[in-house]
C-alpha cells in the first residue's frame, strides 16, 4: 500500500511538472509572437517614419496649404521671404536633378556648408625643394604665395505656378511636378553663372577672367591660344598645343568643355591626313564623344562659334581642381496662393556660390584671329 501511494504522488509530481512546463512554453510563445509584431512595426522616432511625416506635411502645405504637421515637420522662415524648409527627402531629389541638368555640377568640386561662405587658403605657386649630399649645407627655399580666397554663397531662386484644380487632382505627382520645374529652372540659371557669372549676387564664372598667353599665367588670370581665325578654326594645330599647354597633373580628369556649335566645328575638321581623326564618337551609350582621348562636354551656356566673330567657345580643363562650387545645404519654399490669382505660386529659394581655385588647370580657346 505504501509503494502504490509512493508511485501515485510520483506520477502526481510528474503531471504537476508537465502541467508547469506547459503553460511556462505558452506564456514564452506568446511573449515571443507579441516581440516578433513589435519587430516588424516601424519603431516612432526613426529615420523612415520621420521622413514620412515630413513629407506628408511638406505634401499638404504645396496642395492645400495646411499647416496641421507645420511645427512638428517643417521647419518656419523668418525674415521678409518667410516659408518652410523643404525636407531632406525631398532636398535630395531635386540636387540630384539639379546635378543632371547642370554639366559643371558633374565635373566640379561641391562643398556643402551651412555659413554664408567658404574661406579656402591656396597656393598661388609651387614650394620649391632642394638636393644635398649627407654633410653638404641646407639652403633656404623659396616658399610658396599663399592666397585667401573666400566663395560667398548667392540665393537663387525658381517660381513655377499651378492651378488649384492641378493641385487638388490626385491622378498628378506633384512633387515630381515641382522638382522637375524647380531643377530645371535653377540648373540653367546656376550653370550659366558657373561660365559666366560676375560674382555680383551671383557665382563668379571661369570666363568672367581675364586671359593671358599660354607661358605667362598668374595668379588671377587664365592662360588662352588663339585660333589665329574670327569664329573658326584655322588648323588642328590649336588643339595640340592646348592640350600640351595643360600641366600634367590636371590631365587625369580633363575634358574638352565647349558650346554645341563649336563641336559641329570640330567634326568638320580634318587632321593632316584629311580623315576626320581628331573627334571619336563614342561606342558606348551615355558615354561622352572623345577629343584626342579626352572626354567632350558639351554646354549651351558656352558662347557660340560664329564664322567671323571672335569668342572663347571651347576650354580644356579639369575642373575638379580648377572649380569650386559651395551649396549652402537647405532649400525653402513660400506658397502664395494669392499674387497671381488663380494660380498657386511657389517660391523656392537656395544659396550657391562658385569661383576658380586653380587658374592653371584651365586653358582658354580664343576664336580670334588676333
Amino acid at each position: 500500500m505504501d509503494t502504490i501511494q509512493t508511485f501515485e504522488k510520483v506520477d502526481q509530481a510528474i503531471n504537476n511538472l508537465e502541467e508547469s512546463f506547459k503553460a511556462f512554453q505558452e506564456k514564452q510563445d506568446k511573449r515571443f509572437q507579441k516581440l516578433y509584431a513589435a519587430g516588424q512595426r516601424p519603431l516612432l522616432g526613426t529615420d523612415s517614419n520621420q521622413n514620412c511625416s515630413q513629407k506628408q506635411a511638406f505634401m499638404d502645405y504645396i496642395t492645400q496649404g495646411q499647416s496641421s504637421f507645420q511645427e512638428k515637420a517643417l521647419t518656419s522662415l523668418e525674415g521678409p521671404t518667410g516659408g518652410f524648409l523643404i525636407p531632406a527627402v525631398v532636398t535630395e531629389r531635386i540636387e540630384k536633378a539639379l546635378n543632371r541638368i547642370s554639366p559643371l555640377r558633374s565635373l566640379a568640386r561641391i562643398t556643402n556648408i551651412s555659413t554664408d561662405s567658404l574661406e579656402l587658403l591656396l597656393d598661388k605657386g609651387n614650394a620649391d625643394v632642394g638636393w644635398v649630399s649627407e654633410i653638404e649645407e641646407r639652403k633656404e627655399t623659396e616658399t610658396p604665395e599663399l592666397a585667401k580666397v573666400r566663395i560667398p554663397v548667392h540665393q537663387i531662386y525658381a517660381k513655377p505656378r499651378a492651378s488649384q484644380k492641378i493641385l487638388d487632382d490626385a491622378s498628378i505627382d506633384i512633387e515630381n511636378w515641382l522638382i522637375g520645374k524647380v531643377a530645371e529652372k535653377m540648373g540653367a540659371s546656376e550653370n550659366a553663372a558657373f561660365i559666366h557669372g560676375d560674382g555680383e549676387n551671383k557665382p563668379t564664372g571661369f570666363l568672367n577672367y581675364e586671359t593671358v598667353p599660354v607661358g605667362e599665367g598668374v595668379w588671377g588670370k587664365l592662360e588662352s591660344l588663339n585660333t589665329g581665325a574670327d569664329g573658326k578654326f584655322k588648323n588642328t594645330d590649336i588643339l595640340l598645343d592646348t592640350l600640351n599647354a595643360m600641366k600634367p597633373q590636371y590631365l587625369n580628369g580633363a575634358v574638352w568643355f565647349m558650346s554645341r556649335s563649336a563641336i559641329s566645328a570640330l567634326r568638320k575638321l580634318k587632321d593632316e591626313m584629311g580623315g576626320y581623326s581628331l573627334w571619336q564618337p563614342s561606342l558606348v551609350a551615355g558615354a561622352p564623344d572623345s577629343l584626342l582621348g579626352y572626354p567632350i562636354v558639351i554646354s549651351d551656356d558656352m558662347p557660340a562659334l560664329v564664322d567671323g566673330k571672335s569668342s572663347q567657345s571651347m576650354v580644356f580643363a579639369n575642373f575638379y581642381e580648377a572649380y569650386q562650387i559651395v551649396d549652402r545645404s537647405s532649400l525653402h519654399v513660400l506658397r502664395d496662393p494669392y499674387s497671381a490669382k488663380p494660380y498657386v505660386e511657389f517660391y523656392v529659394t537656395k544659396r550657391v556660390g562658385g569661383d576658380v581655385i586653380s587658374f592653371d588647370a584651365i586653358k582658354v580657346i580664343n576664336f580670334s584671329g588676333e
